[in-house]
């Protein structure tokens, strides 16, 4: 993983994120009033924001993020 880059996030960045984040709650089975959606949320954009921004990958990273947490 690279460094950290604050740069700011465009539309289609968000767009990104947003349909890992969907997929990873949907892939997991999480209730949109969950308190899991938080730590999916912070995975998603902790790992972007460390340059993975290929959609396939990132979300594979959380999935694997997420099932080392259970």
């Amino acid at each position: 993983m690279t460094k950290w880059r604050n740069e700011p996030m465009l539309p289609n960045h968000v767009q990104l994120c947003q349909r890992v984040f969907d997929s990873a709650r949907a892939a997991r089975n999480i209730a949109p009033d969950s308190d899991a959606n938080d730590p999916v949320a912070a995975l998603v954009l902790t790992l972007y924001r460390h340059g993975v921004r290929d959609e396939e990958e990132l979300l594979a990273r959380v999935l694997q993020a997420l099932d080392e947490k259970s």
